[in-house]
């Protein structure tokens, strides 16, 4: 918003879209003779107009921050009051994820199995003796999901275990059948192994591995498995067995998820609850940005309309707002008692959500109120006094293209 204030236009919005100035540029050379001819000559005058824009500019974008903080708490996909935190009785059996708007409830889970990722893993070997695997091209498949991909590694003559098994874990790698290789090294001996796992887990996602051409397979010992590709077996809230293929179980229709870890022999309660936190974080940012606009109102009691204040002060004064732990100071700011609203929170989340983010609540009453105050003109929240030096200021600008000499003793009559 641009505030524009000269003695033909008086103080009024003039553009949203460009920053906050005292003068607009259309204005500027209209009212150099004017403030040479007459401002310059009554600093007091000049003063209190600079005054009355300056603090009606702090105010207005003083509400324009506090309208904004009120409509984040009020927009359904970013307010607070729609965040929901996951507890677990017992994280190592189970953990769990809720998002935004999730039901507030608590699950009871049991686990009975986790899915698990087959593995196959090799035989030990001396990383500095002569491969075991066969000289020349060695070719092998793989096979899973139903699918079978043939993979070659070339091993040299002269080439050790080590360089060997390295061959060997970057053809398989460079596959990308699903199936991923590494080489393990024993701690003590510094012996190494050839070690292939499934990327994911479940009964879908078992493989097997058999040689073609060469030995490489049964040579390095990872034809057969030594951990099955298994699925995950629960239950939730005391009904029927499921499987899954994944430890990660849904809850919620993608809102609230559970990770199995480990098997249970109790039930494990995951309680999916409103983000108290972020909820007080917020209507922190709320309070803050009301007391700003406050001390911006205090600020330009000298030329502001003294009914703006008290409008804005009977917004925030209920009986309901004291109850969640919203209060208000003596000088007419808030306080926020983070304690009780975490309780009010905890204790009737409906209703305290109800009284700061529903319709009709604190954050949506700042906000209209704001949004009062940026259309109407700027000029209309100026009390009595400055009204009248702004309608001075009309008629001097005509009193001095006529008799400039004689409309001077009306200032000396004022300051």
């Amino acid at each position: 918003m641009t505030l524009s204030i000269n003695s033909y236009n008086s103080m009024y919005p003039i553009n949203r879209t460009k920053p906050l100035s005292f003068l607009s540029s259309s204005n500027q050379s209209a009212n150099q003779s004017f403030l040479s001819n007459y401002v310059v000559k009554s600093k007091p005058y000049e003063q209190y107009i600079k005054t009355a824009a300056t603090g009606i500019a702090n105010f207005l974008k003083s509400a324009q921050d506090m309208q904004a903080s009120a409509q984040k708490i009020m927009q359904k996909d970013h307010s607070s009051f729609q965040a929901r935190t996951a507890e677990s009785s017992d994280g190592k059996k189970v953990t769990a994820t809720a998002s935004a708007g999730a039901a507030s409830k608590t699950y009871e889970v049991k686990v009975n199995a986790i899915a698990t990722s087959q593995t196959n893993s090799g035989t030990f070997l001396s990383k500095v003796d002569t491969s075991v695997a066969s000289r020349g091209t060695n070719q092998f498949n793989i096979t899973i999901g139903g699918k079978t991909t043939k993979v070659s590694a070339v091993i040299s003559d002269n080439d050790t275990n080590d360089q060997a098994l390295t061959k060997l874990k970057d053809a398989v790698n460079a596959a990308k059948t699903g199936v991923t290789a590494s080489i393990v090294t024993d701690d003590k001996t510094g012996n190494k192994k050839l070690e292939l796992s499934s990327d994911k887990t479940g009964a879908d996602q078992a493989f097997e591995v058999e040689d073609i051409t060469g030995n490489a397979m049964s040579a390095t010992g990872v034809q057969d498995a030594t951990q099955l590709a298994l699925n995950a077996s629960y239950s939730v809230n005391g009904g029927t067995t499921q499987t899954s293929q994944s430890n990660t179980i849904d809850l919620e229709k993608g809102k609230a998820a559970a990770t199995l870890l480990a098997p249970s022999t109790d039930t494990v309660n995951i309680r999916i609850k409103p983000d108290e936190d972020k909820v007080i974080a917020q209507v922190k940012d709320l309070v803050s940005s009301y007391n700003t606009m406050h001390d911006r109102l205090k600020e330009a009691g000298g030329v502001m309309n003294s009914t703006v204040r008290k409008s804005m002060e009977s917004l925030v004064s209920s009986s309901t707002y004291e109850r969640i732990g919203i209060h208000r100071n003596g000088d007419g700011t808030l306080k926020l008692d983070e304690e009780q609203l975490k309780k009010s929170l905890s204790s009737n989340f409906e209703q305290t959500t109800k009284a700061i983010s529903g319709n009709y609540g604190l954050a949506d009453r700042l906000s209209s109120a704001a949004e009062r105050y940026n259309e109407v003109p700027a000029s209309s929240l100026l009390n009595s006094k400055a009204r009248q030096v702004q309608q001075f200021a009309m008629y001097q600008s005509l009193m001095q293209t006529v008799m400039p000499k004689q409309s001077e003793w009306v200032v000396n009559l004022l300051y």
